[in-house]
């Protein structure tokens, strides 16, 4: 039977100075976190915070590439072969969209949209290792599913960009607070999906194709 190693004490540190961070940046924002107040959060000497993250740019990068993998290590893996892809699709959004309405996702989601004016290589960054890296992988996922002949798709990427619309509430309107923060019921995406897939199937070449 295999067990966990447990953590040595400067991986524990390192992973209080991370969580600590992460924290104070999704609660308040990039500009208005400190690294002494990451110190306080977490609970060990500014010494120690320095000797594993260096300045606060690279806590927050780490902060971000950390969260974004626990977000995608709990998704539904993206089966051509063997799942039925109205399920595939409606199953991987639904968990997608119940992180992203969690409180956690959805102060990531703010911080996405707030930072990008003050701090766009944040942004950037924030886009890349989420939305980016999940269209990414959703575009590869209905390439294979195109070449097996399970669904009819001839601009994977397009697709790809236009499924997340159809199937995403109106986050924004949400942050506002002009409408509730919570994530659309599995029915509802399912029916997402299906107006999707039915859409899908018309002709939506590239330009010039």
């Amino acid at each position: 039977m295999n067990t966990i190693a447990p953590l040595s004490k400067s991986d524990q540190k390192r992973l209080q100075i991370l969580v600590a961070g992460r924290d104070l940046f999704m609660a308040q924002g990039y500009a208005d976190t400190s690294m002494d107040q990451v110190t306080a959060k977490s609970g060990v000497s500014k010494a120690t915070v320095y000797n594993h993250f260096p300045s606060k740019e690279i806590l927050f990068e780490e902060a971000v590439r950390t969260r974004s993998e626990e977000v995608f290590a709990v998704l539904p893996r993206l089966d051509v072969e063997h799942t039925d892809p109205k399920e595939m699709l409606t199953q991987y959004f639904h968990t997608l969209l119940e992180i992203l309405f969690s409180e956690d996702g959805a102060c990531m989601c703010f911080l996405l949209m707030s930072e990008g004016r003050r701090f766009p290589e944040n942004a950037r960054l924030i886009y890349e290792t989420g939305f980016g890296r999940g269209l990414d992988e959703m575009a590869e996922y209905l390439s294979r599913a195109n070449a097996s002949g399970r669904i009819e798709v001839a601009d994977p990427e397009w697709a790809a960009r236009r499924l997340l619309a159809v199937v995403m509430p109106p986050l924004p309107m949400m942050c506002a607070g002009f409408q509730p923060l919570q994530a659309p019921e599995i029915h509802e995406v399912r029916r997402a999906v299906s107006f999707f897939l039915r859409g899908i199937t018309g002709d939506h070449s590239p330009p010039g194709a």
